[in-house]
This record gives structure tokens, sequence and C-alpha cells, in this order.
């Protein structure tokens, strides 16, 4: 099997793990929004926390519906930005989850 045949089982598994990354970077902006606006003081800190927020809500849209043709990057990035571990990977082939480990060092 290919990393880009996934069996429904590895659906489920990477629907599930990416789920739980979107949920946990959630978290990690509201945590960061709220020391943030521990800091505004000006205009000039009121619009550059509206850009903060305006890119982060970009990336999260970008990434918010589990896409199999881009699974490998999308979780990849996740594993990376230490949202989900490798262990919420497991039962997924060890091809993806090689290929998975490898782009999450760059």
């Amino acid at each position: 099997m290919s990393a880009n045949e996934w069996t429904e089982q590895e659906k489920t598994i990477a629907e599930q793990a990416f789920e739980s990354g979107n949920k946990k970077a959630m978290e990690v902006l509201i945590r960061s929004l709220q020391e943030l606006s521990l800091r505004l003081d000006s205009p000039e800190s009121v619009w550059k926390f509206h850009d903060y927020l305006s890119s982060e809500r970009y990336a999260y849209e970008g990434r918010s519906a589990f896409d199999e043709a881009n699974a490998l990057f999308s979780l990849a990035e996740m594993v990376k930005l230490k949202l989900i571990v490798l262990e919420n990977l497991q039962g997924l082939d060890q091809s993806k989850i090689g290929k998975i480990k490898a782009m999450s060092m760059f």
C-alpha cells in the first residue's frame, strides 16, 4: 500500500490525530491571546494584536478540514509544532509514520 492510499482504520486514526492537533492548536492560541491581551497599551499594540489574530485565524482555517491527499504533510506539521506526538499515529502503516517523522524534522 502506498503512502497515498489509506485504509478505513488509518483514515480514522489520522482524522482523530488531526482533530486532536487542531484542538490543542486552539488551546495554545487562546493562552497566547490571553497573555498578549495583558500587554495591550497603545493603538499600535491593538493593531499588532489584530494582525497576529488574523494571521493565526488564516493558518487555523487552512488546516481545519482533514484532507486525505495532504494528511501526511498536515500531521508532520502538527508533530513538528508538538500539537500531536507520533504515538497518536499508532495503527498507521509504518511507511506513513516514517514519512511523517522525517517531514516533521524540517
